[in-house]
């Protein structure tokens, strides 16, 4: 995944981040996905419950996976507003080793859009169940776990945490309580997801 230099001050001292997605080139010019960027959150996840076929049909994964790509502190900064989070030392991870994800996914024979995957999140650890889409809780799709799979390579394990997420609506930003999460890869790297319609590049 391409990333941006992005200068942080940190008391005297600049620090360059360098975990600040942008969209690849290829994604900027596909239609499919230039068309899925002029939908809300709810309006695109409705669309690609009946017709998401294309984006698996279309090997679009990896857009996919750059369409919820965020920097750290983006993912800091949501996590902080849920409560559980807002006064603790450090965020509260839930964690979930990358290959229990796939098993999940390959026994319960999910693909592309049939079915989505929501995660429990109880002491320390993540699990996954089986869901139709829904409003009322966070939802992701097997596509995004392809394209951070095709982009990342190898992965140890996956981490939640509860945030607050904005999300575009008529009335204006609504503030929702959704899980984040991020991903170790063999390299001891992270990369930072959420479910935001309005994630880092659009």
């Amino acid at each position: 995944m391409k990333t941006n230099d992005k200068i942080q001050e940190t008391g005297n001292t600049k620090v360059i981040s360098t975990d600040c997605p942008i969209i690849s080139a290829d994604c900027s010019k596909e239609p499919l996905m230039k068309f899925l960027a002029t939908l809300g959150y709810t309006e695109r996840a409705l669309w690609l419950s009946e017709y998401g076929e294309a984006i698996c049909k279309y090997d679009l994964y990896r857009c996919i996976e750059n369409s919820h790509a965020i920097c750290s502190s983006k993912f800091e900064d949501m996590a902080r507003e849920h409560d559980e989070n807002r006064t603790a030392t450090i965020v509260k991870l839930y964690s979930l080793s990358w290959k229990e994800l796939e098993d999940f996914i390959k026994n319960e024979n999910l693909y592309c859009y049939i079915g989505y995957i929501a995660f429990d999140l109880s002491g320390n650890t993540a699990k996954p169940r089986k869901t139709p889409y829904t409003l009322n809780e966070t939802t992701y799709s097997v596509p995004l776990f392809e394209g951070i799979k095709k982009v990342q390579g190898n992965i140890n394990t996956i981490y939640f945490a509860k945030a607050i997420v904005p999300f575009k609506e008529k009335e204006g930003i609504v503030n929702r309580e959704r899980i984040i999460f991020k991903i170790e890869n063999t390299s001891g790297k992270f990369f930072h997801y959420d479910i935001s319609d309005d994630p880092a590049y659009m």
